[in-house]
């Protein structure tokens, strides 16, 4: 039964009818929360942030888990004896450049399988996706992947950040890719998302189907 969460953009008050969403996935006293970064945060200027935002949520215990600078193999197992793992926001290409040199596509698979709760934000959505060709609407690929192929977790593809000047920059150009590519996209605004509880969806705030 899949169980997963997909922000647009975080920390901002218009999340509240997400984050409900989310406790009631976890459904627990204080779950555990194993949060992956992008790219490293050795300051941890994006991550004491976030432990703080899922404090107010009522959730303490969180742990951070690098994949780059600071990553310990010893760890891994780790990450998947959280009741749920945060994929952070971030450059979509060097994420999934990451996740594949540590080998964990396969594992984040068989973590939802198994009842694994995973939260997506922004570039973290995108990745659970069969491709993040979103990315290229607002990230560069700075490592130069070949292969966009990713987690495959949603038959759908997420894109984040949408505004109204964004509609109009690349509206057309996702309806001709949604065609071509036989796809569905949804894009959200910061502080929608979409909210999967096996086989139901449901989309929180204005979430455009492309």
């Amino acid at each position: 039964m899949r169980k997963i969460v997909l922000y647009s953009d975080q920390i901002i008050k218009e999340n509240r009818k997400i984050d409900y969403e989310l406790l009631r996935l976890l459904n627990k006293k204080n779950p555990s929360i194993g949060y992956i970064p992008s790219c490293s945060d050795l300051t941890r200027k994006y991550f004491n942030p976030k432990v703080q935002y899922y404090n107010e949520l009522g959730i303490s215990n969180i742990q951070y888990f690098d994949l780059d600078k600071e990553y310990d193999e010893t760890k891994i197992n780790d990450i998947f004896q959280s009741d749920a793992i945060h994929l952070s926001g971030g450059n979509t290409f060097y994420f999934l450049y990451l996740i594949k040199k540590r080998n964990l596509v396969k594992s984040l698979q068989l973590y939802v399988e198994q009842g694994g709760i995973l939260i997506g934000i922004s570039a973290g959505s995108i990745i659970l996706s069969k491709t993040i060709d979103m990315a290229q609407f607002g990230d560069e690929d700075i490592v130069g992947i070949d292969d966009r192929s990713s987690l495959g977790i949603v038959d759908f593809q997420f894109m984040p950040h949408w505004s109204d000047d964004e509609s109009i920059k690349y509206l057309d150009v996702l309806k001709d890719y949604s065609k071509v590519k036989k796809t569905t996209i949804y894009a959200c605004n910061d502080g929608d998302g979409i909210v999967i509880d096996g086989n139901d969806i449901k989309f929180i705030g204005n979430v455009m189907k492309i």
